[in-house]
Formats: C-alpha cells, sequence, structure tokens
C-alpha cells in the first residue's frame, strides 16, 4: 500500500487520555460488520469502510457453527437466523461412488442441548444482511476502498478512492483473502496450493434430495470431495467441491464450462453428486491460496481479523465463525480502551486468539494432506481413514464448544 510522505495529518494532533478512541474497520464483511455492531452494543462507535457499494455479500452457503452461533445470538440474532437457514438433523460421510455411509453425526437438537447453541445452514448473504442490522446506518460506508494509510504517533490517516479522508486511533484490517491492511502489518508470500474450490447453488425441487430434508452430506474420494447442505430456509441446496487443478482465475459466475469442468472432475461418482452439479445455474470458481503464517495480528495500531489475519482451507468450515470469534473477542478488547492504551487492547485481543486459530488452521492443512496425498492406496480406504482422522481433528467438543465470552470475561 502506497504510503505518501507529503500526506500530513493534523487532524492526528492533540489526542489526551480518555478521548474516545476513533475506530475504523477496513471491510464490510461478516467479520468486520460484527465487530462494529458488538461494538455497538457496548456503547462504541467504529466506522465500516467497505469497498464494494452493495451492501450484499456474495457467496453460497456458509455453515454457522455453535461457536459462532452462541454470540450472534446473544447480540440479538436469534428470530432473524432462524427465519432463513436450516438446522441440519445429521451429517453424514459418504463414500464417493457408491454413496455408502462411511459415517455420520447427530447435529440438531444433540448439538443445542451439548453446545447451548444451534448449528445453521444458510446463504452468506443472509449471514450478512443479519450482521448489518447490527450496525446503525450512518457509520456503514460502501463505495470506500482504502488506497492510501499513514500512520504517525499520533494514530493513522486513510485516503479513499473517492477522495474521503478518515482519521483513526485504531485501523482493522477485516478486508478479506486478499487485504490492503494486511501490508501494513506484515508483507507476506502466497502460493497456489494446487487446489480449487467451486460454488454453486441448486433449487431444492431440481435436486436429487427431498424438499424438508435436513443433512449435511459429505462425499471423500479419491483426490478430492464434495460437500451440500440445504440453505434459504430449505429452498436451495449449497455445495461446495473441491479438486485439485491448475490456477485459476478467481469468479467466473454463471458459466456452462464450468458445469462441463466439474461433471469432468467427478465422473464416475455418486449420481446424486453429478445430478447437482448438472442443475445448476452458475458455478463460481477460486484457487485455494496458501499464507505464510503471521508471526502477530497486529502492529502499532493496526489490527486483522478474520481471512486478513488468518486465511486457511475450507476443510473445517471454519473461516466465517473463526471471523465471528474474532470480531466478539476484539470488541471486549477496546471496549475498555482509550487513546493511550489501544496498543495493549491490541496486543491482548492477539494473545486471546492465536493458539486457538493456530490449533484450528493446523487441523484444515491436516485434513488436506490426508485427502489429496497420492500414496496409492485404494480411495475408499482412503476416505475411510480421512472420515476417521477428521472426527480427531474436528472433535467438536473443542471446536464447537468454545465460547468467547469465558475468553473474554474479566477483561477491564
Amino acid at each position: 500500500m502506497r504510503r505518501p510522505l507529503a500526506w500530513v495529518c493534523t487532524a492526528l494532533q492533540g489526542r489526551h487520555r480518555g478521548d474516545n478512541v476513533r475506530i475504523v474497520i477496513v471491510g464490510g464483511g461478516i467479520g468486520g460488520l460484527t465487530l462494529a455492531g458488538a461494538l455497538a452494543r457496548g456503547g462504541v462507535r467504529a466506522e465500516v469502510l467497505e469497498q464494494s457499494h452493495t451492501s450484499r455479500s456474495p457467496g453460497a452457503g456458509v455453515r454457522l457453527s455453535p461457536n459462532a452461533s452462541r454470540p450472534l445470538l446473544r447480540l440479538g440474532l436469534g428470530e432473524r437466523l432462524a427465519a432463513v437457514s436450516v438446522r441440519p438433523e445429521r451429517r453424514d460421510l459418504l463414500c464417493w461412488d457408491s454413496g455408502e455411509r462411511i459415517g455420520s453425526t447427530p447435529m440438531g437438537e444433540f448439538y443445542e442441548r451439548r453446545y447451548a447453541a444451534p448449528y445453521y445452514t444458510l446463504l452468506r448473504s443472509d449471514l450478512h444482511a443479519a450482521v448489518r442490522s447490527l450496525v446503525p446506518r450512518e457509520q456503514a460506508h460502501p463505495g470506500r476502498y482504502v488506497t492510501d494509510l499513514l500512520e504517525s504517533s499520533d494514530g493513522i490517516a486513510l485516503r479513499c478512492s473517492d477522495g474521503h479522508e478518515v482519521y483513526a486511533d485504531v485501523v482493522v484490517g477485516a478486508d478479506g483473502l486478499h487485504s490492503a491492511v494486511r501490508g501494513a502489518v506484515r508483507p507476506e508470500r502466497q502460493h497456489f496450493a494446487g487446489i480449487s474450490v467451486h460454488r454453486g447453488l441448486v433449487p431444492v425441487e431440481r435436486s436429487p434430495f427431498a424438499t424438508g430434508e435436513r443433512r449435511v452430506r459429505v462425499w471423500l474420494g479419491p483426490d478430492r470431495h464434495f460437500t451440500c447442505y440445504p440453505v434459504d430456509a430449505g429452498r436451495l441446496i449449497s455445495f461446495t467441491a473441491m479438486t485439485p487443478a491448475p490456477r485459476t482465475r478467481p469468479g467466473s459466475w454463471g458459466t456452462r464450462d464450468r458445469i462441463a469442468d466439474l461433471l469432468r472432475a467427478f465422473e464416475g461418482w455418486d449420481p446424486r453428486v453429478r445430478a447437482l452439479v448438472s442443475a445448476s445455474d452458475w458455478i463460481g470458481v477460486w484457487p485455494l491460496q496458501e499464507y505464510t503464517t503471521l508471526a502477530s495480528w497486529w502492529r502499532g495500531r493496526i489490527a486483522l481479523l478474520g481471512d486478513a489475519a488468518h486465511p486457511m482451507p475450507p476443510f473445517l468450515a471454519q473461516g466465517t465463525n473463526l471471523a465471528v470469534e474474532d470480531a466478539i473477542v476484539l470488541a471486549a478488547c477496546l471496549r475498555g480502551a482509550d487513546v493511550t492504551t489501544v496498543q495493549d487492547a491490541l496486543a491482548r485481543y492477539s494473545a486471546l486468539r492465536e493458539e486457538r486459530v493456530r490449533r484450528v488452521r493446523e487441523g484444515c492443512w491436516e485434513l488436506l494432506r490426508l485427502l489429496y496425498r497420492d500414496d496409492g492406496e485404494s480411495p475408499i480406504l482412503r476416505a475411510a481413514a480421512a472420515a476417521s482422522a477428521g472426527a480427531e481433528i474436528a472433535d467438536p467438543d473443542w471446536l464447537y464448544g468454545h465460547d468467547v465470552d469465558r475468553v473474554t470475561a474479566g477483561l477491564p
């Protein structure tokens, strides 16, 4: 990010202990909006700068597990989430070609009793709209792409593509995988992991599943896997397919050649998998990138959350959930800070989150290695081994039982 030395930020001078902390969140996705909403509930104002001009977040489905649904319910989103989501009854692990069930995990009421919160499947756009409702309208600023960032001893100044200038005591980079703010914390290398992620949506009446079915299905096969679940209150089926592939340009919505590509990639698979792909109106595809792990998520007055801080493969379906956790913890750390203690607050946030995220990230990469190794083993045996290892890696108690409110209890 360019930092023009001639840009003198006089508005940052003269800040004193006890002054209200001016917080700017770069990125109006689920993590950034959750942070702004959680701060607003505590009486702290934050301005959200979002690159997009629309308030609707792109994407297909998302799985909101109890570790993230619990704090969102505490923010008052229970009724709104229930109205647009599905609460799956079970998660089935299936063999890639026969569709035979390898394993099954109860969800639904079992999870709600065990973790005191539901497991939801829903459209990403519906979750985005829900957390957007937590943020006062005047604090959200669409069409503000940050082009310049300048730090001084008094604070931070940001310039947007529309010429607007914003001054802050704290900047939070919640701007996703291709974060513009990340470079201000630490420049980072990335490389293509050799895997493409495909996402799509199918109306339930055109799917091979009965209306009203509430299951997450995961097919495990040779060097690839396929997941589907109902969203949009059961009206749509969302699917995610991961395949080994050369570097792919992200996006590519609505093209028939993407459907043909996926049908070739899943030749010989369970007919239900192929039926879902064939029934898609569009398919989006993204290359999976592997990033160097950041030594710290903050520097000076700048902090990162969500994919901007810790991108990881979606093998435990925790990207969105960890962003929500980050947001709740960071909000708790910032509530008691003033302009002289914000760096202590950011250090505390990073310390509270890094071990948790490290464990999830390592679990994701371990599952990737299990599923995509090339050792000549039978695909059926490999799928069974991955299912067994996955059950241990993704043990629900440590993954879903994590309670961010307990983590932050007692913070000043």
